[in-house]
């Protein structure tokens, strides 16, 4: 068997199992992958050696202690101490709702680094916020559509740690990598909210507020967002403080989530709507989802490289591209096409081992190409057809797939600038690797 007709063997199972039959990505490639070896004529035995290799890393522990965390703050009233912490610093301004609803999915993000629970905690609370300041229904869905994936930009993030995996490079420096597109977003997103809707508000009145009195209503809103707040302090304090590694830094945050959990069920038990069990089975199954995502990654990752497709893919691309810029853009339209419809860390761990040996050959870094990965896929939880995005925003903010497809253009289009930056300006994204190093 040749290493075309295996990857054609592997690529149609893959989409048969996975699209036909409606099966996990995670089955799926453990389905393509005994396909391949079962053709091959290779020893099936193999393949629980290879799934507990992929299992068997001490790394791979920082992703159950941030998930678990993560779930623990998302179901501890901690979005609404962040949204009244941020309201005290952005004041009067016009489209001023739409700021703090960037600013705190930015902020909520830090904390669960998942853009799901990011769009569910803060569009729960914004939406009717948004909807009070006259803001269309479709303008609340897009924005909440295109702010979600902050999260995963900015650190802690489960698909960092992934790609870390993956590619054999070092967590911190891979989150740091994707913190100068996050700002690009961000900043994208104020000039848009501000034409769209600020600038077609009535300026509000001038309230003469003495320094002091300002000051003490952002230092009583930092007061309660204290809990909050420790969190990534914690984490970075910890990472770049040099007192311990990014797995043993997220065994501490998720220690310090659950006494802030059984200290604010003992306060007040009607605070929290969620058993302590509850959310250890939230966060249980969500990393029962990563690790058998790991495990199969592994078995197809070994098996590409027995059937030799790995080695294949990087004779075909490097024969066929002769410059760095083409393989640059073949990988920004490969990665912004997959993450319209495929799941963020699946694409990290089938992709990381076929293309990061090529892209290597080209002087691309690892963490440069990290960070062009994570950014495209990022941008496709926004890009129609399979906006996950989208999809869940819709429903949150009312409105229809349509109307919020069109008010997502302008976000779309500050998606580009950030994958052009991060693409073209290498030096931008390792000053931000290099700030903490």
């Amino acid at each position: 068997m040749t290493a075309l007709q295996a990857l054609l063997i592997f690529l149609i199972s893959f989409m048969v199992v996975a699209v036909l039959f409606k099966m996990p990505v995670s089955f799926a490639l453990g389905a393509s992958s005994l396909l391949v070896l079962a053709f091959g004529g290779y020893n099936l035995v193999t393949v629980p050696q290879f799934a507990f290799s992929g299992l068997d890393s001490f790394a791979l522990l920082a992703i159950p202690f941030y998930i678990f965390a993560g779930v623990i703050m998302e179901y501890s009233g901690i979005s609404k101490m962040l949204i009244d912490w941020i309201k005290s610093f952005v004041g009067r301004i016009r489209g001023a709702t739409g700021v703090i609803t960037i600013c705190a999915c930015m902020a909520f993000g830090v904390l669960t680094g998942s853009a799901m629970a990011t769009i569910s905690a803060i569009g729960k609370m914004m939406v009717p916020e948004l909807e009070k300041e006259g803001y269309p229904k479709a303008y609340n869905s897009a924005l909440l559509a295109a702010t979600c994936f902050l999260g995963i930009l900015i650190p802690p993030s489960v698909p960092g740690i992934m790609y870390a995996l993956a590619s054999g490079g070092k967590i911190s420096e891979i989150w740091m990598s994707t913190v100068g597109p996050a700002f690009i977003f961000a900043v994208g997103y104020f000039v848009i909210n501000y034409f769209r809707i600020g600038r077609h508000q009535v300026k509000p009145e001038k309230v003469n507020v003495a320094f002091s009195e300002k000051a003490r209503q952002i230092g009583k809103s930092t007061f309660y967002a204290i809990p909050a707040l420790l969190m990534p302090i914690i984490i970075y304090g910890a990472i770049y403080g040099g007192f311990c590694t990014v797995t043993e830094a997220g065994a501490v945050s998720c220690v310090y989530g659950i006494l802030y959990f059984a200290v604010l069920k003992l306060i007040d038990k009607k605070k929290i709507q969620i058993t302590f069990w509850r959310c250890c089975a939230i966060a249980g199954a969500s990393t029962a989802v990563i690790g058998l995502l790991n495990a199969f990654s592994a078995v197809a990752g070994k098996v590409m490289t027995l059937a030799g497709i790995s080695s294949f893919l990087s004779n075909l691309i490097t024969a066929n591209i002769s410059s760095r810029g083409g393989f640059l853009l073949m990988i920004n339209i490969l990665f912004l096409f997959m993450g319209t419809f495929m799941d963020i860390n699946a694409t990290i761990l089938i992709m990381t081992p076929l293309l990061l040996p090529v892209a290597q050959t080209y002087g691309i870094s690892t963490v440069h190409f990290g960070a062009i990965m994570l950014v495209n896929m990022c941008v496709g939880f926004l890009t129609p057809p399979f906006a996950v995005g989208i999809f869940v925003s819709t429903k949150i903010a009312h409105s229809t797939f349509g109307e919020t497809v069109k008010e997502a253009i302008p976000f779309m289009g500050v998606g580009l600038i950030a994958i052009l930056v991060t693409t073209l300006c290498p030096q931008y994204i390792n000053f931000f690797v290099n700030l903490l190093a």
